[in-house]
């Protein structure tokens, strides 16, 4: 057995291993693993989240009903410490994957649109779901974001102060006097919520073209707001200029594969509304996650990024104007 890292992840660690069996082809030559994090503050916030758990659930319980395309889970496990846990995965390579920094195409962003509305119809109002304690957790934890978010925003320059313009920091700060409001929309279920679909957590033209999109990392699945999982995707995912162009028609086009999929009584003028309010989370999320794991090289620059971009998701939305009227 050999093994290689491999994934972007900050609260987890992936590795590929090249597997060799005394009887040839007895299994796969390869698969993919995922375990906690060996970073102290990290692991912590995996545990304290349930994150860690979260992930662990939805392989066992929630993967073998979808029609997703989703990696296939060969083993899942969480030791009883809520910390450890193994996860082992069918190997998707060949397979292309994007930088974030570098952004997606248009058309990239149109696929992972498809597979995100059919995560959401599948559970629209689902109410056993709704009612499930372990899909609390996203919710749950930006409700104290939400609670905290004026001591994050007021101790963030001496933390990070060095990655983000002043202008992109008091955009950010926006929120505080609406977050009352903010938090009933938090609070307000629709559908399961992955809450991290971004460049980083897709696969492209998997497996040698054979699975054209597959979403990754499911360690934040809750259950909340659909539109959240669009707007973060495409303010982090896209480059800002390519967002402005696309936005309409990506919104648009996963509206259409909502209804597809058999949602009701839901129009694309609601849609395009609640994506625009919904923008904001992909920026508190920013300023909070920066300073909430570890940091690195390559996680500064995407923290840094990420902030940029859906800073000016927010400005050209105007976000919190709409938010001010729910």
């Amino acid at each position: 057995m050999e093994r290689e890292t491999c994934g972007t992840g900050q609260l987890g660690d992936s590795y590929r291993f090249t597997l060799g069996y005394d009887e040839p082809g007895a299994g796969p030559a390869t698969v993919v693993a995922k375990f906690a994090s060996e970073d102290a503050a990290s692991r912590e916030f995996g545990r304290r989240s349930g994150y860690y758990r979260a992930e662990i659930n939805f392989y066992t319980r929630i993967a073998p009903h979808s029609s997703m395309s989703l990696p296939r889970p060969l083993h899942a496990e969480l030791a009883p410490n809520e910390t450890d846990f193994v996860l082992l995965m069918e190997d998707l390579a060949p397979a292309r994957s994007v930088d974030q920094l570098d952004g997606c195409t248009a058309d990239d962003m149109a696929l992972v649109m498809e597979q995100t509305a059919i995560l959401h119809a599948e559970s629209w109002y689902d109410s056993c779901l709704a009612a499930e304690p372990w899909l609390g957790g996203p919710v749950a934890i930006f409700n104290e974001v939400t609670d905290s978010y004026t001591d994050v925003i007021r101790t963030f320059p001496e933390l990070c102060g060095d990655l983000v313009p002043e202008a992109d920091l008091a955009e950010a700060a926006g929120l505080i006097p609406h977050a009352l409001a903010w938090k009933r929309l938090l609070n307000d279920p629709q559908c399961l919520w992955h809450s991290d679909i971004r460049a980083d957590n897709v696969l492209f033209d998997a497996q040698d073209g054979a699975r054209p999109v597959v979403l990754l990392d499911w360690q934040g699945v809750g259950f909340g707001r659909g539109t959240i999982d669009v707007a973060l995707c495409l303010g982090t995912s896209l480059a800002v200029e390519d967002r402005r162009v696309h936005e309409r028609e990506l919104v648009a086009a996963y509206h259409r594969a909502l209804v597809a999929n058999g949602v009701t009584g839901y129009s694309a003028e609601e849609a395009w509304a609640d994506y625009r309010v919904h923008a904001v989370h992909g920026l508190q999320v920013g300023v909070f996650g920066l300073g909430a794991v570890k940091r690195t090289p390559r996680g500064d620059q995407m923290w840094k990024n990420w902030i940029e971009r859906t800073a000016a998701q927010v400005r050209d939305l105007d976000s919190y104007a709409v938010l001010a009227k729910r």
